[in-house]
């Protein structure tokens, strides 16, 4: 009986990550660039043109708040 309560839980977490990375696509790059200063935060990421990188930024002025001053 503990084992299958166990493993429910392990199944139910991985399903609420999963279901959130597929709503939240960019939070992936919001956890990786919160770590980041200066310079390295502000440069675009590959992929992204420098006006695109700039509307990224725009929704997370919390962690972005030096770029776009």
């Amino acid at each position: 009986m503990n084992k299958k309560v166990i493993l429910y839980a392990v199944v139910g977490i991985l399903v609420l990550g999963l279901l959130i990375l597929t709503f939240f696509p960019g939070i992936t790059y919001a956890i990786r660039d919160s770590g980041k200063t200066g310079g390295d935060l502000c440069s675009p990421e590959p992929g992204y043109t420098a006006e695109s990188w700039y509307e990224h930024m725009s929704h997370h002025p919390n962690i972005y708040a030096e770029c776009l001053s």
